[in-house]
């Protein structure tokens, strides 16, 4: 008689068990999203994880793993190894109550640049003995950019600006305010000096001049991602961190003084849904929309590429303005750096060559091209100052 009750209480138990299982992942929601999808290199941010659980049953254990970029520094969790190099688990246990929701935010230190994505993953759960036990894919993600590093840039006694040097920097400083095509709508960034005052008022919205080209102050940004003369040769990663720091920093230091900037590499940037272009074109632009969609590529852009700059001038020069300032940056100074810069000086542009890291500290750039010289890759995450000199 006590074995028939026994073996009908564990019946029991194990058919309550069955069916709280079976339910247990009804009616239970998850989402996930970062407080911010765009921060800056050294920032934290917090990632946030959010269960609900709609139905009247209890839920006493959930467990969710979630793939996380193994580059992002997780200052609170526990995380654990996943079989991709690139990536970790983010292991979490959670108790739900009936009609209950939980929040929990996990705080993130972005120590590299780039585009990361935390998800998919798997969420787990079951009844309260421990039975029987349920799993739920976890098939959304959520996506962070981190920019690059972007300091101030000074440049050494005795040479020009880098945004001012040469025959056109200097032309394009004078701008006659009467020269003007048209107008268009204001964008953030444009100066409040060029607002068209009365087309602002016809229209009831704010217009701005649009200068003849030969006025237009342009910047044309190059940057050779290689820090060797070949691709299979190696990586520098510290210099090559600093190249694009460096391309990040004139940037906005040339948006911020009015000029619109050109960006071109011979780096791809990196996308984790499909392949992109082996190179980077963007075409010229101005204001704070335009530094946004800079430093974006920049974030994404891979630091080696297994193509020369020179192959990249075909398609450069169709986007390139002749009135253009030219700023070259590269890490590694060689004959296809040399044969870019001497053409360019030759098409009549007004070129500066930039040499960073330790390695091209002695080297010269061919005679009349004002050349500077910019070190200090070794600290590019503490430096508040890049001195070209």
């Amino acid at each position: 008689m006590l074995i028939l009750v026994f073996v009908a209480a564990i019946s029991a138990a194990l058919g309550i068990s069955y069916l709280w299982s079976a339910f247990s992942v009804k009616e239970l929601e998850f989402n996930h999203r970062l407080e911010k999808e765009r921060v800056f290199f050294g920032d934290t941010v917090n990632y946030i994880q959010e269960l609900t659980n709609a139905k009247i049953l209890p839920l006493p254990w959930i467990r969710v793993n979630t793939e996380v970029p193994a580059a992002a520094e997780f200052l609170k969790g526990n995380l654990d190894p996943h079989h991709s190099a690139d990536k970790k688990t983010l292991s979490g246990l959670y108790s739900l109550l009936w009609y209950q929701k939980v929040r929990r935010k996990y705080p993130v230190y972005c120590r590299s640049r780039g585009i990361f994505v935390f998800g998919p993953g798997t969420l787990s759960t079951g009844d309260v003995f421990g039975f029987f036990y349920k799993e739920k894919p976890i098939a959304s993600i959520a996506r962070l950019i981190v920019y690059p590093r972007v300091v101030d840039v000074a440049v050494g006694e005795g040479k020009p600006d880098i945004t001012l040097s040469g025959v056109s920097g200097r032309k394009t400083l004078l701008s006659d305010p009467f020269c003007f095509t048209g107008t268009r709508d204001y964008v953030p960034g444009d100066s409040l000096k060029d607002v068209e005052w009365k087309s602002t008022a016809k229209l009831d919205r704010l217009r701005v001049k649009v200068y003849d080209s030969s006025f237009t102050k342009r910047i044309s940004i190059l940057l050779d991602v290689n820090t060797f003369e070949i691709a299979w040769e190696g990586i520098d990663p510290e210099l090559a961190e600093f190249l694009v720091m460096l391309a990040a920093s004139i940037s906005k230091k040339a948006l911020d003084q009015g000029f619109q900037v050109m960006l071109a590499s011979n780096g791809r940037m990196v996308s984790p849904d499909k392949d992109t272009d082996l190179i980077t074109l963007i075409p010229y632009g101005s204001g704070s929309m335009h530094l946004r969609t800079i430093l974006e590529c920049l974030a994404r852009l891979s630091n080696y590429s297994i193509i020369k700059m020179e192959e990249i001038m075909p398609r450069t020069l169709g986007m390139l303005k002749k009135d253009s300032k030219v700023i070259y940056i590269t890490g590694y100074w060689s004959k296809s750096g040399e044969k870019v810069v001497k053409m360019l000086q030759k098409m009549g542009m007004d070129v500066a060559l930039i040499l960073a890291g330790k390695k091209n500290e002695k080297l010269k750039g061919p005679e009349g091209v004002l050349t500077y010289h910019a070190v200090g890759e070794e600290a590019w995450r503490e430096i508040s100052l890049i001195r070209l000199v």
